[in-house]
């Protein structure tokens, strides 16, 4: 189970967003598209950073403060991203998330962003390999 490849549990259709993109927006796409991290890639397609939707909501300005603007998406992000190789396997996955305290982590290849791997995805595979389909749950 833990020398499973990434690749075989990552979501592979990845929305990810520009750096220069205002915050709003990206609150806006996380909640269109029910995803709670964004990763921010560049225009020369490299990844430079991720925003958490908590991280998207607490740089947004106050409603009653009409004078201000909010942030830019690279204004709000961490921007050291731990990432995995699609050949990582599941358990260094979940060490690297568990050791770093990280919901998260973008799958690369060659430096491209090829898909992410969330907690969610590590506990649907637990739970499918816990009771695989036909058995009782």
């Amino acid at each position: 189970m833990h020398q499973t490849p990434v690749s075989e549990i990552m979501t592979r259709e990845v929305i990810s967003i520009d750096p220069d993109l205002p915050v709003r927006e990206a609150l806006e796409l996380m909640g269109a598209n029910d995803v709670r991290r964004l990763p921010v890639v560049s225009r020369a397609g490299r990844i430079v950073g991720i925003i958490t939707i908590s991280d998207a909501r607490l740089a947004m300005p106050r409603p009653d403060d009409l004078d201000a603007t909010p942030p830019k998406v690279r204004e709000v992000m961490t921007d050291y991203v731990y990432t995995i190789a699609p050949e990582g396997t599941v358990g260094e996955a979940a060490r690297l998330m568990v050791n770093h305290r990280i919901a998260a982590l973008p799958v690369l290849e060659e430096g491209d962003l090829v898909g992410i791997v969330t907690e969610s995805d590590l506990f649907r595979f637990v739970a499918e390999q816990m009771h695989p389909e036909g058995e009782g749950a």
